[in-house]
């Protein structure tokens, strides 16, 4: 995040909250599974084939490897699209995020237990994390905030010791974003359903229309 300019760390704070967002609904629907919590999922899918609880263990599998063709899916659009990479990836997450809701409406299908639309939102969540990236490696993972609570104890200590409580402080933004966006998500959950993503959709579409209205303007200042 110190790295990342001022609208960038308003994206990443943004995006975060929509992780957090998606991430309730997706767990809501899956009965106690993540759709962007990869660490959690491989946590349940190991104790699973402990216990004997294959099928468990097969649903975790199956988010996992959604999550992690969605995350390819991302890396091939930002070698491909050069420059213009941000607003594709977003526009790839949007796709999918849309996808899912219409194959929630339109089809009953599971993988080993796990509904297409709910594999596709894992998916859409795997691709969001190369929204940041730099030299070819994700510089900022946006929907798993593990690394950013470690990095704001780090920033605290400095702080404390004399530093500046910027890097503090977004960091804990970040965290709190995925927090809130995640009570948000689970309350439309209740109400709408699956049908809350939707408004997750509306978010990443409101991103990509704002990212591309500010680039098209720094170009024109070329």
């Amino acid at each position: 995040m110190r790295d990342l300019r001022g609208r960038e760390r308003l994206l990443a704070v943004v995006l975060a909250a929509t992780a957090g967002f998606v991430d309730a609904v997706g767990f809501l629907q899956l009965g106690g599974y993540f759709v962007s919590f990869m660490s959690g999922n491989s946590t349940r899918m190991v104790v699973g084939l402990a216990e004997g609880d294959y099928g468990g263990a097969a649903v975790a599998a199956v988010v996992l490897v959604s999550f992690f063709l969605g995350a390819v899916a991302g890396a091939v659009v930002t070698r491909r699209r050069n420059l213009d990479d941000r607003p594709a990836v977003l526009g790839l997450v949007a796709f999918l995020l849309l996808s899912a809701l219409a194959l929630h409406w339109i089809t009953a299908a599971t993988i080993v237990g796990v509904p297409v639309s709910m594999a596709v939102v894992a998916a859409s969540m795997g691709a969001m994390n190369s929204v940041f990236h730099s030299g070819g490696e994700v510089s900022l993972g946006v929907t798993y905030m593990t690394g950013a609570v470690v990095k704001s104890a780090h920033r605290l200590v400095d702080a404390l010791a004399g530093g500046s409580w910027a890097p503090y402080r977004q960091q804990v933004a970040l965290w709190a974003a995925l927090a809130l966006g995640g009570v948000t998500g689970a309350v439309l959950q209740v109400i709408l359903g699956v049908a809350a993503l939707g408004v997750g959709a509306a978010v990443v579409i409101g991103a990509l229309v704002a990212t591309v209205w500010i680039r098209r303007r720094e170009y024109r200042r070329v």
